[in-house]
């Protein structure tokens, strides 16, 4: 290599070593605002001390971001990067824990769950959703990381009958930005992460909802009424037991809570008595799209 290429390297890793340290001392000043933030809240009064985590505040920085960064820096690195940055800060705030289904069907569950939480976030094997709600009841665990509802997952009708009687609530769905999915193959099943959070909007959320109804009626009618009437659907994972009473079903909509179910009730109002169920689960920020 010629002296003027070596003169031009030495430069240029100079120049890279003193962004460096530039963005070392933003991230010290954030910390310490984050603190503040902290300090702040710490005055206010409030019957207990609340988890320091905003999903949506999080998803709005994020998503501003990667706006910012264009097609210089992929979503997907950018979201790794800041989710690390966002759960330390967090942790600053108020140290927690997550519970995480260890079960070795939904084995994608533990690294999404790192991946959000931080390479720092302590997560706890559970082996069933119930147990993961007991450690939840006993504050040895803030939040619970489940694999998505598909249709062979019929314990995720426990899961949600176990929900609507405490104040956890859908808050998170994982991850919030996946990378490309290579060779033309599905994308990996997701996660959510379910806590006892407020649920705010974040200008592009999603809604999960439960629907019970009588064994007469079936997916594809359920799926013609939800279109006919105007909601936009994401999902719709219909929960198969081997002796079933009713049919149950969990439906991802476009949407906050109060206009989703809104826009359900109506949707299904022909179904009149057949109805036996219709019930929020939670609202959540809506991913990004891979390597958007």
């Amino acid at each position: 290599m010629a002296a003027s290429a070596l003169d031009e390297l030495a430069r240029l890793r100079v120049e890279v070593d003193r962004i460096d340290d530039a963005v070392v001392d933003l991230l010290l000043e954030r910390i310490a605002v984050v603190q503040r933030i902290g300090e702040v809240k710490s005055t206010e009064p409030r019957a207990a001390p609340t988890l320091a985590l905003r999903p949506a505040r999080e998803a709005q920085i994020i998503r501003r971001l990667a706006e910012r960064a264009g097609g210089a820096l992929p979503a997907a690195a950018l979201t790794r990067m800041w989710r690390e940055l966002l759960a330390a800060t967090t942790r600053l705030q108020t140290p927690f824990k997550v519970a995480v289904l260890a079960d070795p069907t939904a084995a994608h569950a533990w690294p999404l769950a790192h991946d959000h939480f931080g390479a720092l976030t302590p997560l706890v094997p559970v082996q069933t959703a119930q147990q993961g709600f007991r450690l939840i009841g006993a504050g040895e665990a803030e939040l619970l990381v489940l694999p998505a509802p598909t249709h062979d997952s019929y314990w995720w009708q426990r899961v949600a009958l176990t929900m609507l009687d405490s104040p956890l609530r859908i808050v998170s769905r994982l991850p919030f930005c996946a990378g490309p999915v290579e060779d033309d193959r599905d994308p990996p099943p997701g996660a959510l992460v379910l806590g006892a959070l407020p649920l705010e909007p974040s200008g592009a959320d999603l809604t999960m909802l439960a629907i019970e109804t009588d064994l007469d009626l079936s997916r594809a009618r359920l799926c013609d009424l939800i279109e006919a009437g105007g909601v936009e659907r994401v999902g719709l994972a219909t929960l198969r037991d081997l002796q079933p009473e009713s049919a149950f079903h969990l439906v991802e909509v476009e949407g906050m809570a109060e206009p989703a179910l809104a826009g359900l009730q109506q949707a299904l109002a022909p179904l009149r008595d057949r109805l036996l169920r219709l019930d929020v689960l939670g609202s959540y920020p809506k991913p990004l799209e891979a390597g958007g």
